[in-house]
């Protein structure tokens, strides 16, 4: 019922999808709220303010009279639903999503969600600091976005960096960190509504990033200084053959290292979403990779090979 948010984004396209109103988008978005914030024994009972200063509102619009500020790194419980279990989430006019958070005992009011987290994963540098933190966060549409944030000096300074799929890497150094960040180019390809993911670098201040290569599923190897992963279309978004490549993290020449046979495929359909292979892992102690694909039928294949391309192993999962 529930899927992450790399299937979600990926629905094929239907003859006759359109846009739902701001209503019909706001039920679907507290739907979605419901779903992924479910309580559990993960469930976080408080919202972390991420900006620097964040505005709380009297009502869930930005014209609204401010009843104060919130800062960065600071901890508020969650203004539940009247059934005291759910957070409470209100679409405005303008398709901002709002969240209620209480302030104190006597004062409660609106801020965006893009500015606050409920649900998060935290990745810390090999350094200690700073953190890099993963807001899961609900969205007008009834998605839910991933967005990258670098935390420094102890949440003295914030800085959102992008939207992104699966989970930042860290370099061994703590110097810099590798991602896979949503883009805004659109797949040419009719059967899936598609964006390119960019692989991409990020200095430890975020301030210098680095595009490396169009590809997903990042997997990094310190000690030959390349990141593997899936690529099956070019920078543009035009298809290519699909293939498992490889990159240096300074955005050296792209190298093919696998090529998959032509009737397997990274992404199989799954009613009504398109769903990825996993990620490749990498084996030890022969510094082996394991890469993963679908065969027309859906069946899961996990190919083993060299970093240098030697096939070890084909095994149907």
């Amino acid at each position: 019922m529930h899927r992450s948010s790399q299937e979600r984004s990926r629905r094929p396209i239907r003859p006759g999808v359109r846009a739902y109103p701001p209503a019909v988008a706001c039920t679907l978005a507290v739907c979605l709220a419901i779903l992924i914030l479910a309580p559990s024994a993960a469930f976080p009972a408080d919202v972390l303010i991420l900006r620097g200063t964040v505005s709380v509102r009297q009502r869930p619009h930005i014209s609204s009279r401010e009843l104060g500020v919130v800062r960065a790194g600071e901890i508020y419980a969650v203004a539940t639903r009247p059934s005291g279990k759910q957070p409470r989430y209100i679409l405005d006019d303008e398709e901002h999503l709002w969240m209620k958070i209480r302030v104190s005992d006597e004062l409660a009011g609106f801020v965006q969600t893009d500015q606050v987290s409920v649900a998060r994963e935290e990745f810390r540098s090999p350094r200690g600091n700073p953190v890099l933190l993963v807001n899961t966060r609900t969205t007008a549409d009834g998605d839910a976005d991933r967005d990258l944030w670098l935390i420094q000096d102890n949440w003295r300074r914030t800085a959102r960096l992008a939207t992104i799929e699966g989970r930042p890497i860290w370099a061994p150094s703590g110097e810099w960190f590798l991602c896979q960040v949503e883009s805004r180019q659109v797949v040419r390809d009719s059967t899936m509504e598609r964006k390119v993911e960019r692989l991409e670098r990020f200095s430890v201040d975020g301030r210098t990033r680095t595009f490396l290569a169009a590809g997903s599923q990042p997997l990094l190897d310190p000690g030959r200084s390349e990141i593997y992963f899936y690529r099956d279309v070019d920078d543009q978004g035009d298809p290519v053959a699909p293939g498992l490549f490889a990159v240096s993290p300074d955005g050296g020449p792209l190298r093919l290292v696998f090529p998959l046979p032509e009737r397997y495929r990274f992404w199989k359909e799954d009613g009504d979403y398109f769903v990825q292979a996993p990620a490749p892992t990498q084996q030890q102690p022969h510094s082996r990779i394991a890469l993963f694909a679908y065969e027309r039928n859906g069946t899961l294949v996990r190919y083993t090979v060299t970093p240098d391309g030697q096939l070890a192993e084909i095994r149907r999962e």
